[in-house]
């Protein structure tokens, strides 16, 4: 019964969600493009400002690798750029939150570069 009660409740916001039938193939595809290129545009003015907030002696040696759900996965070598780094996160979020609030980035997570 439980089971049966949840897939009722998928389907309403299923049919819920479903767009307007004169919507042509034309426009769905520019509604669906418009917003993943305000994502990539937000996403893009993160990069840069991590890189100026960063500095280019510690830019140089790390590079993003990802940002999605409020985390940006950055790759650095490892060594002394990843112990500055490491130490710097904190500053580095707060300073990308405060530029750029849109982009919801919560959380930066260090991966070692190989």
């Amino acid at each position: 019964m439980d089971g049966e009660f949840i897939l009722e409740q998928a389907n309403r916001k299923i049919v819920a969600r479903k767009l307007p039938a004169d919507l042509t193939l034309g426009q769905d595809m520019y509604n669906c493009l418009s917003g993943l290129a305000k994502s990539t545009r937000k996403n893009t003015e993160v990069l840069d400002l991590f890189e100026q907030i960063a500095g280019d002696d510690i830019a140089a040696h790390c590079r993003p690798d990802s940002i999605g759900a409020g985390v940006l996965k950055i790759k650095v070598q490892p060594g002394p750029y990843m112990f500055h780094l490491r130490n710097r996160t904190g500053e580095i979020l707060k300073q990308l939150q405060a530029a750029c609030p849109s982009a919801n980035i919560r959380e930066i997570r260090l991966l070692c570069a190989k």
